[in-house]
C-alpha cells in the first residue's frame, strides 16, 4: 500500500475539465458540466484561474437555499482562493493537502498551466484496486471453549463448562476421586520428578 501512495497524482488525474467565466450563470455552467461529464468547473476572474465550482457547490448554495440558478453567477459561489498542486506530488500529498484543507479536489498544475483535476473519489476507488484484501472478519455471538470448541451464551457457562468438564472439581486440589468421570482429562501414568 505505501508504494501506491508514493506514486505521481500524474498517473490519476482527471484532464477533462472546463474552464468557465466568474460571471456565468450557474444554470448555464452546470448545462456545460453535464455535456462534459464533469462535477467540476474552474472558473477564471480578471484573465486568471481563481477558484472552483462544484457539483455540491450547486446542490448546496444554489438549489436548497432556493436561489435562481439562472440569476447566480458562479463567482458568488465559488471557492477561493485555488488548492492547487503540481503534477509532479504523490498521491500521499494530495490525500494530506485534501484533508488539512477538509477539500474534495484539488487542481493540478504543470507549473503554471492547469492540466487537471484530482478528486478524493478517484484517488480512493484507485488504491483500492492496490489495496490487499482483509479476510472478512465475523464478530463472535458466542464464547468458544478453548479446549473443546463448544459454544456457549456466556462467560458464567463457559467457566462452569470449564470447571466441570475438563479441569474437574477439586482436580487442582488434588481430590483425584473424580478423575474417571472427567472423559476428556488423562493425567500420565508418571508425573516428571522436580529438581
Amino acid at each position: 500500500m505505501s508504494n501506491v501512495l508514493d506514486r505521481p497524482i500524474s498517473d490519476f488525474i482527471d484532464t477533462k475539465m472546463s474552464i468557465q467565466e466568474s460571471n456565468q450563470n450557474v444554470s448555464d455552467s452546470v448545462k456545460k458540466m453535464e455535456a462534459g461529464g464533469i462535477d467540476s468547473l474552474l472558473v477564471r476572474d480578471t484573465g486568471e484561474i481563481k477558484g472552483i465550482v462544484t457539483y455540491r457547490d450547486v446542490l448546496f448554495d444554489v438549489v436548497s437555499k432556493g436561489k435562481d440558478p439562472t440569476k447566480v453567477k458562479l463567482k458568488e459561489i465559488m471557492h477561493s482562493p485555488l488548492l492547487s498542486i503540481q503534477k509532479s506530488a504523490k498521491i500521499k500529498d494530495a490525500i494530506s493537502l485534501m484533508t488539512k484543507n477538509n477539500v474534495r479536489r484539488l487542481v493540478v498544475f504543470d507549473d503554471n498551466v492547469p492540466i487537471g483535476v484530482i478528486s478524493q473519489k478517484v484517488l480512493v476507488g484507485n488504491i483500492a484496486k492496490h489495496a490487499i484484501a482483509l479476510p472478512e472478519l465475523e464478530m463472535p455471538t458466542q464464547i468458544r471453549c478453548p479446549y473443546c470448541s463448544s459454544s456457549f451464551d456466556d462467560k458464567i457457562a463457559l467457566s462452569k463448562h470449564i470447571d466441570n468438564i475438563h479441569i474437574g472439581r477439586g482436580l487442582f486440589d488434588g481430590n483425584l476421586s473424580i478423575m474417571g468421570d472427567l472423559g476428556s482429562i488423562n493425567p500420565p501414568n508418571r508425573f516428571p520428578k522436580t529438581i
